[in-house]
Parts: C-alpha cells; sequence; structure tokens
C-alpha cells in the first residue's frame, strides 16, 4: 500500500504536466520517432553503397566504352592460335531461352556470329517455349539446337532453363543422337534472346574459368538507349546497378548477383546446384543458393551483353510489377533470415546479399529522404521544434550523400554527358513509378512470368 501511496503522490506531484500537455508531448515524441528511425536506416543504406563506390574508384580502369556490334563479326578480329592456347579453348553451350521471339532472335545469333573464339568451341541452342510462332524455325534456319517444349503450366523463363539444362546435362544418355552431340560442354553461358555481344564476351569467361571462377556474370547494358528517355534513364540507372556495384564488390571479394542475361555456369555448377524455375525472381535466388554453397558470382567488366528496355510506360509498367513484386517479397521473406544467417556463420557474402535486397532502389533513396526532410522543415518553421532542425540536416546530408553516389558513379561509368542529361526527366519517372506502387498496392502485383514486348532489332 506505501508503494501505491507513493506512486500516487508522484502523480499528484506532477499534477499540471500530466493534464494537457502529455498528448501533445507523446504526439511530438511519436513523430520524432518515426524520423529518427527511417534516418538512420537510409543515412546506413547510404554509407552501404558509398562503401561499394569507394571500392569502384580504382577499379575506373577496367571500365572500357564498348558499343553494340552493328553486323556481324565487326570490329571483332579473328583468335589466332596462340590466342586460342591463350583461353584454354573452353567449351561453352550459349543457352537463349525464347518465348514467340523471331523479331529478334534472328540479330542475336548473327551476334553470336561475330564472337572472337574458335567456332568449333561454342554451340548455341535456343529454347522455343511454347512458342507459336517461327522462333523455332529462325534458330534451326542460323544453325542453332531448337530445343521445343510446350508446357501450359509451368510457364516463364526459369522453368524453360530449369527444363533444357536437365535435358543437355544428361544428353549422353539420350535416344537422340542430335542431343548426344551437345553433352560435351565444359560451361553454359545463358542470354535472353533480345540480346547482343561483344565480341570478346567468351574469350572473357574462358579467363575468368581458367583463373578459378565457377559462376561468372558479364555487365548487362541497355541496347537501345538512345530510343526514348526512358531508356536513356534506364541506361544511367544500370550504370550504378550493373557496373559501379559489381565493380565495388568484386574488389572486396564479394559476390555480385545474377542478373538474368549474360551469365555464366561451369558445368560442375549447374549439375550440383540445378536451375529452378519456381520463382520469377529466379536469378535472384540462384545467386542465393550459390552463395550458400560456397560458390561467389565473379563480376566480369571486361566484356558486355546489350539488351532492349522497355520504351512505353505500358511496356515499363509491367516490368517493374514484375521486378518490384518479386523483390518485396524477398525483402519480407528472405532478407532477414539471410542477414541473421550471414551473422551466425560470420559470411561477409551472405551479409552483403542480403543488404542487396534491403537496400531500396535509387528513386526511393532519393524520393523518401526528399520528402522527410520537407517534413522535417515545416515541423521547424510551423511547429517551432528545435530537435527537428537536427534531423532536417540529417535528412539534407542523406540526399548529399545520393547526389554524390549518383554523380561519382555515372563518372566511374564512364556514362556519357548525352545519358547523363537524362536524369531531367527522374522526378517524371519517380512520379510514375509510385503510380504504379498504387496500382500494385490496390491491385496487387504481377504474380507471374509475362514476356516484355519487344521491337524487331
Amino acid at each position: 500500500m506505501a508503494s501505491l501511496s507513493e506512486g500516487l503522490g508522484i502523480v499528484a506531484a506532477l499534477g499540471p504536466g500530466l493534464g494537457v500537455w502529455p498528448l501533445a508531448a507523446w504526439a511530438e515524441a511519436a513523430l520524432a520517432l518515426a524520423l529518427c528511425v527511417p534516418l538512420a536506416f537510409f543515412g546506413y543504406c547510404a554509407l552501404y553503397l558509398w562503401r561499394l563506390l569507394l571500392a569502384a574508384l580504382p577499379a575506373r580502369g577496367r571500365v572500357a566504352v564498348l558499343s553494340p556490334p552493328t553486323a556481324p563479326g565487326a570490329d571483332a578480329p579473328l583468335l589466332t592460335a596462340e590466342g586460342a592456347k591463350a583461353v584454354g579453348q573452353a567449351r561453352f553451350l550459349l543457352l537463349i531461352p525464347a518465348h514467340n521471339e523471331e523479331l529478334v532472335l534472328g540479330a542475336a545469333l548473327e551476334s553470336l556470329r561475330g564472337l572472337d573464339y574458335p567456332r568449333d568451341a561454342y554451340r548455341v541452342a535456343v529454347i522455343a517455349d511454347n512458342c507459336s510462332d517461327r522462333t523455332a524455325a529462325i534458330a534451326r534456319e542460323q544453325g542453332a539446337l531448337a530445343l521445343e517444349r510446350t508446357d501450359t503450366v509451368r510457364i516463364g523463363k526459369g522453368y524453360a532453363l530449369e527444363w533444357a539444362l536437365r535435358a543437355l546435362l544428361c544428353a549422353e544418355k539420350s535416344d537422340s543422337d542430335a542431343l548426344r552431340a551437345w553433352a560435351d560442354f565444359d560451361a553454359v553461358v545463358i542470354l535472353d534472346a533480345d540480346t547482343k555481344v561483344a565480341p570478346n564476351l567468351l574469350r572473357a569467361f574462358a579467363a575468368g574459368l581458367s583463373a578459378g571462377h565457377r559462376a561468372m556474370q558479364a555487365r548487362y547494358d541497355v541496347l537501345n538507349a538512345g530510343e526514348s528517355w526512358r531508356s536513356r534513364l534506364m541506361a544511367c540507372a544500370l550504370a550504378l546497378a550493373h557496373l559501379v556495384k559489381p565493380l565495388g564488390r568484386e574488389r572486396l571479394r564479394l559476390s555480385d548477383g545474377l542478373k538474368g542475361n549474360g551469365m555464366c555456369f561451369a558445368r560442375e555448377v549447374v549439375e550440383r546446384i540445378p536451375w529452378s524455375g519456381e520463382s520469377i525472381t529466379e536469378d535472384i535466388e540462384y545467386t542465393l543458393r550459390l552463395c550458400r554453397a560456397g560458390y561467389r558470382v565473379a563480376f566480369v567488366p571486361e566484356t558486355t551483353v546489350w539488351a532492349q528496355m522497355p520504351t512505353t510506360g505500358a511496356q515499363a509498367a509491367s516490368q517493374r510489377k514484375r521486378w518490384e513484386g518479386g523483390r518485396y517479397r524477398l525483402l519480407f521473406t528472405v532478407a532477414p533470415r539471410l542477414w541473421m544467417e550471414g551473422a551466425r556463420k560470420r559470411d561477409r557474402v551472405l551479409r552483403d546479399r542480403a543488404m542487396e535486397l534491403i537496400i531500396p532502389p535509387f528513386a526511393e533513396m532519393l524520393t523518401v529522404p526528399a520528402a522527410l526532410l520537407c517534413v522535417c522543415t515545416l515541423a521547424v518553421s510551423v511547429l517551432r521544434w528545435a530537435w527537428a532542425g537536427w534531423l532536417a540536416w540529417g535528412w539534407g546530408a542523406v540526399l548529399a550523400l545520393q547526389a554524390g553516389y549518383l554523380f561519382l558513379g555515372l563518372w566511374v561509368a564512364r556514362v556519357p554527358a548525352s545519358l547523363a542529361l537524362s536524369l531531367l526527366y527522374a522526378p517524371v519517372y519517380i512520379l510514375w513509378k509510385f503510380g504504379v506502387y498504387a496500382v500494385m498496392a490496390v491491385g496487387g502485383s504481377a504474380g507471374g512470368w509475362k514476356r516484355t514486348e519487344r521491337r524487331k532489332l
């Protein structure tokens, strides 16, 4: 009873302070906490990106300014006997999943004929997946193996790759003489059907295999960068995501993430860790499976693959719903467990892969700090909350870090000024993207695989 009396005495002593004032105080404290937590999160993400950027800076000299080939074999010197010996003549299987790709497949196969590599040391196979056009016929006309698949239940690129890799890895046991002839390969390279490749693609991968890399990712760039403001803006975004961050991770001996195009795997990898088509983010999840098994995805910046990017709002919305829907699912279901696993095993590669899932896309990394900077500024000017001024300085610092990361990153990636000027369209893109998020929130994200529309190459 004494304790209760003492407690009531303290409450009574506080008197007016617990009358009207506490509601406003609690509201102010809740707002301060609501602003401090995201500030700490976004600040940590910005510093993490800067860590990768600073690691990438010394590697700028490895960044070659390459252009997509305009004709088969253009600017591709023949590989001499000495050069073939130097790369070890690893035998490659080039695998192209394709669903109704008659508009673009011919140009992609022509690009492969320009590879600076012994012609008898690589073969091309096209997976004609649930096709109703001339995809398979074009593949055969151009000398590629056409693997025709019909499955109206297990639909998508991931399932097509899973099916074809299983068949090709067991080809020596096949009843088909044609398929058995394709069983002898040391590594598999996966390319999209709308892709053009640098002539040195296989030489770079062969050098990586000789250096001990079992899984590799080439630089993945925009083929149609000059076609619209969207594709130019995408070229800037991919310069950061597909070049600067992978360069930093390579120098830090971390693992790059697979991009779904321009990937190379030693045969032992796909035999030990089969590809799975269960997810629309199968490339991200395969990266995690590789890392958990002890394989690091090496980044190979000396070579490039180029593919089409959406140029219209409808194309971009379809692709963005698929990408973001899959990414946010992984954020909530995979990233926390992956981070804890990396911490428990003291595995910096797994922790970095978790951070890659956790760090928001660049549009959000700019928009959220800018919005909360405005909130803090209003809190200072209108409500006279002094603490909000300190938070405003914090959000301003985060924005400054992001702006510095953007412009220094574009310099590291050697992005030409003509493309960098497309950043003027960034506000339009950000408004459009958050509109897509609103549609996803109301109607749900794209739940399955859907092919992005192409134009003829």
